[in-house]
C-alpha cells in the first residue's frame, strides 16, 4: 500500500485551536488577563498540533480528483504546463460537514501523473460553521518536496467561545521548515519544525503578542518576547517560557490497538484503500497488518515505534512492490482525538528496477471500526 507529505497549513492546524490553558511564564507575574490569554493560547496550540498531519494530507488528496479523499474540491488545468487551480468546499475534520472552503493554485515541478519532484503554490482557506458563522481566514504560500515542506503566510481565527481573535504570521522571507522526525527529537507530534512564528491573541482584557521559536534540536518550543497590552494602552513585558507540543503525552501505545479502514492517495497520482490491523508489541512499538485492497488476502506486516516521547505518533517503514521493482516507504502516523482514527504521511523510493532512485509522496486517513 502507498501513502504522503505536504504540510501547507501549520497555520490552519494551530491558529484555529487557540483557546484553552497551560504554560510556564518564566516566573514573571502576569496581569490576570494576560495569564488567561497565555494559558488559552498554549493549550490550544498543544491540542491542535495533533491535526497537522491530517490537515496537510488534504492537499495531496485534492490533487487526486475523483477519489474519495478529494471530496468536492474542483481541480482545473492552469495557464502553464503542470500547473493547476483548485477551489471548492472541504470537510477538513471528517465530521460530515464542509466547514472549509479552499481556493488556490499550484505548479508541479514535473508531470504529477508520472513523476514526483515537488510542487509550489498558494492557498486561501476560510472556515465557517453553521449558525456560528465565519471563524477563520488564512493565506498560505507553500512548497513541498519529499524531504521537507516550507510554509509562510498568515491566519486569523475568531474563537466563538472566548471572543478572542488569534493571528499567526510567518514572514515570506523566513518560512517554517517542516520535516517528519526521523530521530529521538520531535517538537510537534511526529514532526521536526525549524523557524519562527509571530502570534497575537486579542480579547476584551487586552492583547498578548509573542514569538514562537521552533528548533528541530529541541523537543520544546520557546515562547519569547511576549508583551501584553491592556485596553488603556499600558504594556507589560512577560518572561520567556516554553511549551511542549508533542501529542499523546498521557497516552499509551495500547491506544493504537484496533482495526482501521484506510483511504490513501499519492503523487504521482495513485489512490486506493486498505484494512489496517494494529497490535501493541512492546512499550513503544506496534505491529501492523496491512491488507490492500480490503478482502484481497494481499497482506504486508511491518512495525512502527513511537516518535520521541509522543505515544500517539509512530514512525516506521515497509517494503512493497513486486520482486525486481521493490520500493521502500517511510511513514509517520498520528493518532487522532479519542483514538478514533489516524492520519498518515509518507514518502517512498524504488530500490530496484527502471524507477530505482525515484518515488513519490502519499497521504492517508484511517477510521477505527
Amino acid at each position: 500500500m502507498r501513502r504522503l507529505a505536504a504540510p501547507w497549513v501549520l497555520l490552519l492546524a494551530m491558529a484555529p485551536g487557540c483557546g484553552g490553558g497551560g504554560g510556564d511564564g518564566g516566573g514573571t507575574t502576569m496581569p490576570p488577563a494576560a495569564a488567561t490569554l497565555d494559558a488559552q493560547m498554549k493549550t490550544g496550540m498543544t491540542r491542535n498540533v495533533m491535526l497537522l498531519s491530517g490537515i496537510e494530507s488534504s492537499l495531496v488528496s485534492i490533487f487526486n480528483p475523483g477519489t474519495p479523499m478529494a471530496q468536492n474540491v474542483v481541480v482545473l488545468p492552469g495557464a502553464t504546463p503542470n500547473s493547476v487551480t483548485f477551489s471548492g468546499p472541504y470537510d477538513g475534520n471528517g465530521d460530515g460537514f464542509n466547514e472549509s472552503t479552499l481556493s488556490g493554485s499550484a505548479t508541479f515541478r514535473s508531470d504529477p501523473s508520472i513523476d514526483w519532484t515537488g510542487l509550489d503554490g498558494q492557498v486561501t482557506i476560510d472556515v465557517s460553521i453553521p449558525v456560528i458563522g465565519h471563524l477563520y481566514h488564512g493565506d498560505v504560500v507553500f512548497s513541498v518536496t519529499s524531504s521537507e515542506r516550507r510554509i509562510s503566510g498568515s491566519g486569523n481565527f475568531s474563537n466563538p467561545l472566548t471572543g478572542n481573535t488569534t493571528t499567526l504570521t510567518v514572514p515570506a522571507g523566513a518560512p517554517l521548515v517542516i520535516k517528519p522526525s526521523t530521530g529521538a527529537v520531535s517538537n510537534a507530534c511526529g514532526y521536526s519544525i525549524d523557524g519562527q512564528a509571530q502570534l497575537a491573541v486579542a480579547g476584551a482584557g487586552g492583547t498578548l503578542r509573542s514569538t514562537w521559536i521552533f528548533s528541530s534540536a529541541n523537543a520544546s518550543v520557546a515562547v519569547n518576547g511576549a508583551t501584553f497590552t491592556d485596553p488603556s494602552g499600558q504594556s507589560t513585558t512577560i518572561g520567556d517560557s516554553s511549551v511542549d507540543l508533542r501529542c499523546g503525552g498521557s497516552g499509551r501505545i495500547e491506544d493504537w490497538v484496533a482495526t482501521f479502514d484506510q483511504q490513501w492517495a499519492c503523487l504521482p497520482r495513485e489512490s486506493g484503500s486498505a484494512t489496517i490491523t494494529i497490535a501493541a508489541t512492546g512499550p513503544s512499538s506496534v505491529t501492523i497488518t496491512d491488507e490492500d485492497p480490503p478482502g484481497s488476502g494481499s497482506r504486508n506486516t511491518y512495525t512502527a515505534t513511537i516518535v520521541g516521547a509522543s505515544p500517539h505518533a509512530v514512525r516506521g517503514f515497509f517494503l512493497g512492490g513486486a520482486t525486481g521493482n521493490q520500493y521502500r516507504e517511510d511513514f509517520t502516523w498520528t493518532l487522532g482525538k479519542n483514538a478514533s482514527g489516524f492520519s498518515d504521511v509518507s514518502t517512498y523510493v524504488y530500490q530496484q528496477g527502471p524507477k530505482a532512485g525515484k518515488g513519490g509522496i502519499c497521504v492517508a486517513s484511517a477510521r477505527r471500526r
